[in-house]
């Protein structure tokens, strides 16, 4: 009797080990973040589930010289816009909701492992907040720097990964087409993020209005983390193109309610001292028509030309004369000036 307990257990445990190996075989197969890529199913990768870990991956892979940091505003962004000034292949390494350390960690793996020769920074100015890290999670990790993806690191994707929340979002939004291709989210991906809404419910209000007023707060952790990225690009004789992101002149809105202006204005001022920069980000001819975004905060994947023919001086390229000021530390305090003057809200 003991004895067929015992095989029975055995059995059991057998079974269990197997299913569990047949489960992350599954997984792997499929690889819904996209970080594999070993079997062509025809299915839509959602890179956004495990997103960190598949830049990292995706990065190896392409070894650009040109780079593009930022949040998801950047993330938006078309890495081909880039690609016509710099000639070279160019991977956009921006992160929906990223802090100026997961920014700061892949700009130094990328200088110390690939010929970088320019690196294009969108600043957000929620990315500066003390409160950024307390919101939401990500499956960010340093040693990736130090160890690579190792086995240990993939299996803790295979078990991490949302399996659930990828069959159930592939479900109900039935994709068509790829997410995101080269580090960006794709023009598609922008189309289904608009779903047709109209802008009173795109322009998100309540949550602009919860996020300035109860997490945007002012520190010095961001401006540290910048001023190691620019002196880091110095080390290396690599080109910085820094820039402000636009945002809809209903969030400048939304900011000034909040009572959270003197931060904006102080945050513009602290950067002329770590960087020259673009800035975008006021009221002007563009951010006053929701046309040109796809919610409060995110420019259309279309418009970014604009911003990179100012970066790159690019003077054949139709821009309203109001979208861009070129911004450094001897000019700040007239800059200032005139944002208080086109911000009157």
């Amino acid at each position: 009797m003991r004895k067929l307990h015992k095989k029975y257990i055995i059995l059991s445990i057998s079974l269990t080990f197997f299913s569990f190996l047949m489960s992350l075989a599954m997984i792997f197969i499929i690889d819904p973040a996209g970080i594999y890529n070993k079997f062509d199913l025809g299915l839509i990768k959602d890179e956004g589930l495990y997103n960190r870990t598949q830049k990292y991956v995706e990065l190896n892979k392409v070894k650009p010289n040109t780079l593009m940091f930022g949040s998801s505003r950047v993330h938006f962004l078309n890495y081909k816009d880039v690609q016509k000034y710099t000639q070279d292949k160019v991977y956009n390494l921006a992160l929906g909701g990223s802090t100026l350390e997961e920014q700061y960690y892949f700009l130094k793996y990328s200088l110390e492992t690939f010929d970088i020769k320019t690196v294009v920074i969108g600043l957000n100015l929620y990315s500066f907040s003390e409160k950024l890290k307390l919101i939401g999670g990500s499956d960010f990790d340093k040693e990736l720097f130090t160890t690579g993806f190792t086995i240990e690191k993939q299996l803790k994707y295979l078990l991490e990964v949302p399996l659930l929340t990828y069959a159930k979002n592939y479900y109900e939004k039935d994709w068509k087409e790829a997410l995101y291709e080269n580090g960006q989210r794709t023009a598609y991906n922008q189309e289904i993020s608009i779903n047709n809404k109209p802008w009173s419910e795109r322009k998100k209000e309540g949550a602009y209005q919860i996020t300035y007023k109860y997490y945007l707060t002012w520190g010095d952790s961001g401006f540290n983390y910048l001023k190691k990225m620019v002196k880091l690009c110095k080390e290396h004789n690599v080109e910085v193109k820094a820039f402000t992101t636009a945002v809809n002149v209903y969030q400048l809105k939304v900011l000034k309610n909040s009572g959270k202006m003197d931060i904006y204005y102080k945050w513009k001022s602290k950067l002329a001292e770590i960087t020259p920069y673009w800035d975008f980000m006021y009221v002007n001819s563009i951010t006053k028509n929701s046309d040109n975004f796809i919610d409060g905060a995110h420019i259309r994947q279309e418009k970014d030309y604009m911003y990179f023919a100012r970066l790159f001086n690019d003077s054949t390229i139709d821009i309203p004369n109001d979208f861009g000021k070129y911004v450094n530390k001897n000019n700040i305090n007239q800059h200032i000036t005139y944002l208080k003057k086109v911000n009157e809200l």
